[in-house]
């Protein structure tokens, strides 16, 4: 069995939406996805087979408006200005906070109510799991839906994202709950301890406590390399550039491609070991030491890496690396940084 754990991370799971859509097209199936807040929530509507729709959901959903902030706030954010209209709305939004002891969950409750089928997630072969935490006695409730009565489904999901900057409300049983974050930031041993083979995790590098798994046990992380912006980034320009990071960096792990930042089609060690027959040793070591590289081929793609960064390549494609050094070879002939030195020198003939 195949499992998929989401750490939670407020708006930072917009990673995972577009994570998913690369075990989609690679054809990966899940056969149960654990989740704790952010994470919980993006698993229950994978878990009831809508997860294609998650690029849908977070790019068209007003994060603001589902936080509770007021659409001057959110203008003022997203503008990213310091101004008297962002420090007006700032106060309004902190004082609306303040009265209301929290955010209201109003607007997650909405979100929940619209995006996820109940019916489809129990019927679904797709097994579920999240994680919270009891506030009374701080214990950690680790759930799988089989374990949930199905009307208080959206009440546990609800409890797995109650960050303290929420209003404190009673959902189950008449307890408060706290974000499963405090616990179990990513629910990795929910699948392995019912028997999970595999598991692949995506991190979205958000705050919480996370607990270590068995060293032997099979477990592929997918995480960003880049910032995701903060936990509660509302500029809709951070969350399509989440979506599009996720796709790229799952795509890399699950078709093993090269790069870290970028990505690249596969080639052999042996492939880039002749591009660098006519360059010195001084020279590879120079650079190798310089990009903490540990290979001719790791020193190769870092060395890209480090020129396509500086020179502000488009992250989002998968590149053939013979062809990104011709470019450079064409396109940067005057820049005499040694690195870019390194590359101009790299010989595909003798």
């Amino acid at each position: 069995m195949i499992g998929l754990a989401l750490e939670g991370g407020g708006v930072r799971g917009s990673y995972q939406a577009g994570a998913y859509i690369a075990f989609l097209e690679c054809g990966i199936k899940i056969d149960g996805v654990c989740g704790t807040s952010i994470g919980a929530l993006n698993g229950a509507i994978i878990a009831s087979k809508k997860g294609s729709e998650l690029p849908r959901i977070w790019r068209n959903s007003n994060m603001g408006k589902i936080f509770g902030f007021t659409s001057d706030f959110v203008d003022a954010v997203n503008e990213k200005k310091i101004n008297l209209n962002y420090l007006k709305a700032l106060l309004k939004n902190i004082t609306n906070i303040i009265l209301n002891k929290g955010i209201e969950l109003k607007g997650v409750k909405e979100l929940i109510d619209k995006e996820l089928d109940v019916d489809a997630l129990i019927n679904s072969e797709i097994d579920f799991g999240l994680v919270t935490v009891r506030l009374k006695d701080f214990k950690p409730i680790y759930l799988f839906k089989k374990d949930m009565e199905k009307d208080k489904i959206k009440d546990y999901i609800i409890a797995s994202c109650c960050l303290p900057i929420f209003k404190m409300e009673k959902l189950i049983d008449d307890e408060y709950y706290l974000d499963g974050g405090f616990y179990d930031v990513g629910p990795v041993n929910m699948l392995l301890e019912k028997g999970y083979k595999k598991v692949y995790l995506i991190k979205i590098h958000g705050v919480g406590i996370r607990r270590k798994y068995q060293e032997d046990a099979d477990v592929v992380v997918i995480e960003p390399k880049r910032s995701l912006g903060g936990v509660l980034d509302l500029n809709p320009e951070q969350i399509e550039e989440n979506i599009k990071m996720g796709y790229y960096d799952a795509l890399k792990v699950l078709k093993n491609l090269d790069g870290e930042n970028y990505v690249f089609k596969v080639k052999k060690e042996e492939f880039y070991k002749r591009l660098n027959r006519k360059i010195s040793k001084y020279e590879i070591r120079r650079v190798k030491h310089f990009l903490n590289a540990k290979t001719e081929k790791d020193t190769i793609i870092k060395a890209l890496e480090y020129i396509m960064k500086k020179e502000e390549w488009n992250y989002y494609e998968i590149y053939d690396s013979k062809k990104v050094i011709k470019k450079i070879k064409k396109k940067y002939k005057k820049t005499d940084h040694f690195v870019y030195n390194y590359i101009r020198k790299l010989r595909f003939f003798f």
